[in-house]
């Protein structure tokens, strides 16, 4: 990618005094609109996917009496047809119609399972309850009593005649024609065994949280166990009751025991279960250490019932994917992937969609996500050996999900960080997959940063942009390999979700957010230029500079900075903020503050050596840029270098207090406000932290050197402080901040504090996002701006 020379900097955020400010707007930003309504949620499509014969979506339709249907739409005609009525959805064991969550349905379509009265266990609303309703007899049936607790993640079998399911950390199978419930297991329970399920860290830093599979053939399952006792127990104390009450789970933190983990098959006729040995269920050390991804290989690949497996070391910097056979029980190494740094499997929180691995449809290849040539490419391997095929994409760009591919056309779909990585775009890719079965003669053990010695890429052309304007996609290709679901959204523009065919032609739009569209063009709001900035050691870093429309270039303007800063994230992106991005709207608008947000090193879409820069001392080097780009920032004609302040939540309250107190910080921010903050990497747990930091016995001046804690006595008596925690935060506990607030105490240093009790690491509810944010905005006003400035 072009860098632009820094005088080019300097005139790229000049031109920010002759942007025109849209006076025609008559309604203002409010506070309550923006932190505390719906006012700019705007709608969403939610629930859609393609049924399995690709031409028809269906989702889940909420009517206005609040009944939810099932709802299918065909995307050539644009037929809307009711696919399954709420209307025939009342349940006898509680005597009402139940709302439709979520469904699935068996290959047949003749039944159907639909989730409802879900609840969180952690994140997520993963605990429920499931009913099984037929098509041909209309008769709808629980997945088991109420009375014995909810379940979580049930699956129909392969041929719909049964359900499994976890329950109070055991699997189940439940005949849906008899209602013969069958126990997989029974030694789950808390504190011990997990079944089909995961632990607390395994759920938030994997993602993985559904633990079992049907095999192919619906005679076998395979499922994880974990065995938690080893890990140490953390409380947190609601203080709100008279006597408080305390939550006490599994938090490993870094450098401490995770849980043993082992996968085992289980047969559904018999429930005798055999377990693969891994090298992972209580065999110390730390050289294999996780099973963070599984599943079952295609019967379509012509192999034995085999379940693939990922296993990394405990410092995340080696991938084995393992195949197990499931008559045998034994277990071999199918590939290796070594990096540097470390290796993502997470799909989700990681901008890595589609996953690491997935299978084709003739089952005897499968394409493979690595990052080793530098970027985030796709690669073809053969099923059977684990020999690499080609590489299929390639280029100074990262691709981020993997669609799918049309193997008798010769595409591979994906979406990708260009033209920029600020923006997401769909593109497909011409590949040979022909004479695939001659794999490329080299070694299975790939490293990252290192070029593959592929002796065939596959690559004929450039990759073909699917979606041309500007702004963020995500999509889902249609299993016939025609259609496109692509959501858009910009900076400014609220998500619309289209149907498209795969050439990119738009067949109808299936949610338009008109109605938000029009509220925000009537609504007075400030001007946003994406640009770059020069960071600490002389890298181009991408910024969007938001100002109000009443900017005058020829006055000074307090900035207020927003990071986040994680491994791998980005804040810079042209992309819809909801609720977040329309305070920093409202700061500038009714506050006339600038708002500036820098990805600094360490953020992703930029490569692997940019992502990874930041390896061994979280904090410091993504402290020094925020650092730079405020200096810079505060050179510009229109900025008062005076009245310049950060903010950030989580990883960014973090890098707000390192920012602050590192280096030139104390000279350069007048103030921080830091939400949720990690104070010591010690603190936090496992697979997070070691992933970047390694343990703390490894590397204890990584942790030191990045501890807001250490830099507590640099606090300047000019500097303004602000801190706020919820104390019931399972996540980034308060015992962060009560460790922070006791260094600047010992340090004679004076701050600002605001607890939010009963509140996680999401600070949530209408009202106390309220008063989250207005305190904000009033430390804004009376720090950066004036306490008299309205």
């Amino acid at each position: 990618m072009l860098r632009p020379a820094r005088f080019a900097l300097a005139a790229s955020l000049a031109l920010l005094a002759a942007a025109p400010g849209a006076h025609a707007q008559s309604r203002r930003l409010t506070l309550p609109d923006v932190a505390a309504s719906n006012v700019y949620s705007g709608a969403f499509f939610s629930g859609g996917r393609f049924a399995p014969d690709g031409a028809v979506v269906r989702y889940v339709e909420t009517r206005d009496e609040g009944t939810t249907d099932l709802a299918s739409l065909d995307l050539e005609s644009g037929a809307h047809a009711v696919y399954l009525s709420g209307a025939d959805l009342t349940a006898a064991d509680v005597n009402r119609r139940i709302g439709v969550e979520d469904y699935a349905e068996s290959a047949d379509g003749q039944r159907l399972l639909l989730y409802t009265d879900s609840s969180p266990v952690w994140r997520e609303n993963t605990q429920g309850f499931y009913y099984v309703y037929d098509r041909s007899t209309r008769r709808l049936r629980p997945v088991g009593s109420r009375d014995a607790g909810t379940q979580l993640f049930a699956k129909l079998s392969p041929d719909g005649s049964k359900v499994g399911f976890v329950r109070g950390r055991n699997l189940c199978v439940r005949d849906v024609e008899t209602g013969a419930e069958r126990a997989i297991t029974t030694t789950g329970a808390d504190g011990g065994l997990i079944h089909g399920t995961t632990d607390w860290v395994y759920e938030e830093e994997f993602g993985l949280r559904d633990a079992w599979q049907w095999s192919p053939d619906g005679r076998m399952i395979a499922f994880l166990t974990l065995d938690e006792s080893a890990e140490q127990t953390f409380t947190m104390q609601d203080l709100r009751p008279f006597y408080p009450t305390a939550t006490t789970f599994r938090y490993p933190k870094a450098g401490t025991p995770n849980a043993e983990i082992q996968l085992s098959i289980a047969d559904v006729a018999t429930g005798a279960v055999r377990s693969f040995d891994t090298d992972t269920w209580r065999e110390g050390g730390n050289e294999t250490e996780y099973l963070p991804r599984f599943g079952w290989v295609p019967a379509a690949s012509g192999m034995a019932p085999t379940v693939w497996m990922f296993r990394m070391n405990r410092n995340q910097t080696t991938l084995d994917l393992l195949y197990g056979n499931a008559a045998t029980m034994g277990v071999r190494t199918v590939l290796t992937e070594r990096a540097s740094a470390w290796i993502e499997t997470e799909t989700g929180f990681s901008d890595l969609v589609g996953g690491t691995l997935t299978y084709l449809a003739d089952g005897r290849h499968f394409v493979w996500i690595s990052e080793r040539d530098g970027h985030r490419h796709l690669y073809l391997y053969r099923t059977a050996d684990g020999a690499l095929v080609r590489q299929l994409t390639r280029g100074r760009y990262d691709v981020t999900g993997f669609l799918g591919a049309d193997e008798p056309r010769g595409l591979v779909y994906f979406v990708a960080a260009l033209p920029s990585p600020t923006e997401r775009n769909v593109m497909r890719q011409r590949v040979s997959f022909a004479a695939t079965d001659t794999p490329a003669p080299q070694s299975r053990t790939r490293t990252r940063g290192r070029s593959p010695q592929t002796a065939t890429v596959g690559v004929s052309q450039a990759p073909e942009r699917i979606t041309t304007a500007p702004g963020w996609h995500a999509a889902e290709l249609s299993r016939d390999r025609r259609f496109l679901i692509v959501t858009r959204s910009t900076l400014t523009q609220p998500p619309v979700v289209t149907l498209r065919r795969v050439d990119g032609t738009v067949v109808r739009t299936l949610e338009a957010n008109a109605d938000l569209i029009a509220r925000l063009a009537g609504t007075r709001l400030p001007t946003v230029r994406f640009t770059t900035v020069p960071g600490a050691a002389g890298d181009t870093l991408n910024a969007w500079v938001m100002t109000p429309t009443t900017f005058d270039a020829s006055k000074k303007h307090p900035v207020l900075m927003y990071v986040y800063g994680g491994p791998g994230s980005q804040t810079v992106m042209n992309a819809w903020g909801g609720s977040r991005a329309m305070w920093h709207m409202y700061l500038a608008e009714e506050l006339g503050v600038v708002v500036v947000s820098v990805d600094g090193r360490g953020t992703g879409a930029r490569g692997y050596a940019f992502k990874t820069a930041t390896y061994g001392t979280l904090g410091v080097l993504e402290a020094e840029d925020q650092i730079a780009a405020a200096q810079y920032i505060g050179r510009q004609p229109w900025a008062d270098a005076s009245r310049i302040g950060i903010w950030g939540w989580s990883y960014g309250g973090f890098l707000t207090l390192n920012s602050l107190l590192m280096g030139e910080g104390p000279q350069t921010f007048k103030v921080g406000m830091s939400v949720a903050p990690v104070t010591d990497w010690k603190q936090y747990d496992t697979i997070y932290t070691e992933r970047f930091l390694r343990t703390p016995q490894e590397n204890p001046d990584g942790y030191r050197v990045g501890s807001p804690q250490t830099y507590a006595d640099r606090l300047a008596p000019n500097q303004k402080l602000f801190i706020a925690h919820g104390d019931l935060d399972d996540n980034v506990h308060l015992q962060n901040t009560t460790q922070m607030v006791d260094r600047l105490q010992a340090a004679g240093k004076r701050f600002d504090l605001m607890l939010y009790p009963g509140k996680n690491h999401s600070i949530g509810g209408r009202a106390t996002r309220l008063h989250l944010f207005g305190t904000l905005t009033d430390y804004v006003r009376d720090n950066l701006i004036g306490g008299d400035a309205r």
